[in-house]
């Protein structure tokens, strides 16, 4: 195939190769059984479990404040709660379904990439992100981090297609077909709960109807759009609501939008410092002139049609920002808050929340992604040496960028390591592609040599992590998780109720002042109370506390009316136990008194 009809392949969209066709569905089908297999098998985070109580205030009394305190952006609630309605109600698995399907379409996503990485590149960097076990491990987690991760790749792709003269194809009506849904779906709800009346039935058809009308209008509005100048505006559109939803998700877009603009300047001075060696380059199939200021400027048009983009874009972006951080104009003091975050930010990131040091991401990044880390580095290396594909260029700087900004950073978790891991496999397909063109069949032997031990080495520890030692402190993405014996308390609080006669009524005073996520496996017990610290109770059916530290007291105030049945690990140095009414606890309890031999 000469150069002029692989573009011409590339610009027209995925073309008819079947081969290419069956390798993204594998690699989606593989990304989508990582990512939704047995979702109940971690018990939830603490983190998800106060993201979980904020969903449930959500669902069940149409409320969320956003409060920029020591918590992330409102998308994940809303975007969660589409689910929860729809699917399955406040449960485990529906929940963590509203972040999976995001850690697959960021797979997806990089499939577009064909033209700027390769075929080979695109569909390895896809296999890279579906493999990785960090990108798997978060992807199950119901926190704000994947959505973020997505939004990230959807504006670098439509600021690509918007620059490269690309109409609007099936992905682009696609993704703003999805954002205008969801910037309007909890109006479908409002409705379909005023006219329900509570009914569960009656509304999810009103829910069905409503949301019908609003998908044929979503249509019409989409239908003109493709109209103007072949749909191209689209992907400007789409940049700005994404650039809109990532400040959204969480507070530290500003850092990734940043470093994109860094990570775009350092490529043209570059490409200006190897202008001699460029123009006597010889033409490349994978060469990007498009990507560049002028095409930029030129896709924007002039006159009224710069105008139209300039306010359009301003608009969504707007929009998007005050419909969310107001709760869909619930809450005016949200979008105040919006701004207030970054003041509180700054102190919250001069902290180390982990103590792994300066360089915790790269040591985490090397135990259990290195084929993704030195892959991505050989990629860099091949695109700054050869000079000639932009997108390949800033796709290392991009990686970066973001590792060098994230470990400067005091402030320190696992799952932001996330942010330059995604540019990192795009860097790393980058380097198979390359490896498998450039250098004859010893090329080509090499990438498969290369990309076969990497992908069953990534395929182990995404295993090992994510089913075998989720909750294993020494494994790098595992962070003060709930250990699994913690689902053990779970089943025995719900055993108890059974026996207690009185079901979800049954009375749960929790005193210890660690217990997250209790709150989410508690949520339909309406008699569970959180103290956080010591209550007197004699007729509660159950209590909680922390074990050892909270002995002496417990055996002074309960030792009378409540027996000790067990004790479980909560996480790392926290152990909560679970003392049971005498009259329910049977021949099961110990008296608590044997707690000061324990």
């Amino acid at each position: 195939m000469s150069i002029e009809e692989t573009k011409g392949e590339e610009k027209g969209g995925f073309g008819a190769d079947v081969t290419w066709l069956l390798g993204c569905a594998a690699v989606t089908a593989l990304a989508a059984f990582l990512r939704f297999y047995w979702l109940a098998l971690k018990p939830f985070h603490h983190d998800e479990g106060v993201n979980g109580w904020f969903l449930t205030n959500l669902y069940r009394e149409g409320i969320y404040k956003y409060d920029p305190e020591n918590y992330h952006g409102p998308t994940l609630y809303y975007i969660s709660l589409a689910f929860t309605k729809l699917f399955g109600g406040l449960d485990t698995v529906t929940v963590r379904w509203s972040v999976a399907v995001w850690g697959v379409l960021i797979v997806v996503l990089a499939f577009f990439l064909r033209r700027y990485i390769g075929r080979v590149g695109a569909l390895a960097a896809a296999a890279f992100l579906a493999l990785s076990p960090g990108m798997v491990f978060i992807s199950r987690y119901f926190i704000h981090e994947i959505f973020f991760v997505f939004l990230s790749l959807a504006i670098v792709i439509s600021i690509t297609y918007f620059i490269d003269r690309r109409k609007a194809g099936p992905l682009a009506i696609g993704w703003m077909a999805l954002l205008l849904l969801v910037s309007f779906f909890p109006t479908t709800l409002n409705i379909a709960s005023s006219i329900s009346s509570g009914d569960p039935d009656r509304f999810f058809y009103i829910a069905v109807a409503v949301f019908a009308v609003e998908v044929v209008l979503v249509g019409f509005v989409i239908r003109m759009l493709m109209v103007w100048r072949d749909g191209r505006p689209i992907y400007l559109l789409i940049a700005s609501a994404s650039a809109a939803l990532l400040f959204a998700t969480k507070e530290t877009a500003f850092i990734t939008l940043g470093t994109m603009l860094i990570a775009v300047f350092f490529v043209w001075i570059w490409r200006r410092l190897l202008a001699e060696k460029l123009a006597k380059g010889g033409e490349d199939e994978l060469d990007d002139p498009e990507l560049n200021w002028k095409n930029f400027r030129e896709a924007l048009g002039s006159g009224i049609d710069l105008w139209l983009v300039i306010v359009a874009s301003a608009l969504a972006f707007i929009y998007i920002f005050v419909l969310f951080f107001s709760s869909f104009f619930t809450y005016p003091e949200g979008v105040s808050k919006a701004f207030e975050a970054y003041s509180i930010w700054t102190k919250t990131g001069s902290r180390d929340h982990t103590d792994n040091g300066l360089f915790a991401y790269l040591y985490w990044a090397m135990k259990v992604e290195s084929p993704i880390v030195l892959l991505s580095a050989l990629g860099t290396a091949i695109a700054f040496f050869k000079a000639r594909h932009r997108f390949a260029m800033f796709a290392g700087l991009w990686t970066l960028g973001m590792f060098l900004a994230y470990t400067i950073i005091p402030y320190k978790t696992p799952w932001l390591a996330l942010s330059f891991l995604l540019p990192a496999c795009i860097a790393a397909g980058y380097a198979v592609n390359e490896l498998a063109r450039s250098l004859g069949s010893l090329g080509r032997v090499a990438a498969v040599v290369m990309a076969g031990a990497s992908f069953a080495l990534l395929a182990y520890q995404t295993y090992d992590a994510n089913f075998v030692r989720y909750d294993d402190e020494k494994m790098p993405y595992v962070y003060a998780h709930t250990r699994r014996e913690f689902l053990d308390m779970v089943a025995d609080i719900e055993r108890f109720a059974e026996v207690s006669g009185k079901g979800k009524d049954t009375a749960v005073e929790v005193v210890s002042p660690d217990y997250w996520p209790l709150v989410w496996y508690l949520r339909d017990y309406p008699k569970a109370i959180f103290h956080g610290k010591f209550f007197d109770t004699k007729t509660a059916e159950m209590i909680i506390a922390k074990k050892g530290e909270q002995d002496a007291e417990a055996i002074r105030r309960y030792s009378a009316n409540y027996v000790y049945h067990a004790s479980y690990p909560l996480r790392p140095g926290v152990e909560l136990m679970l003392l049971v009414r005498k009259d329910l606890a049977g021949t099961n309890g110990q008296e608590l008194y044997r707690l000061s031999a324990r």
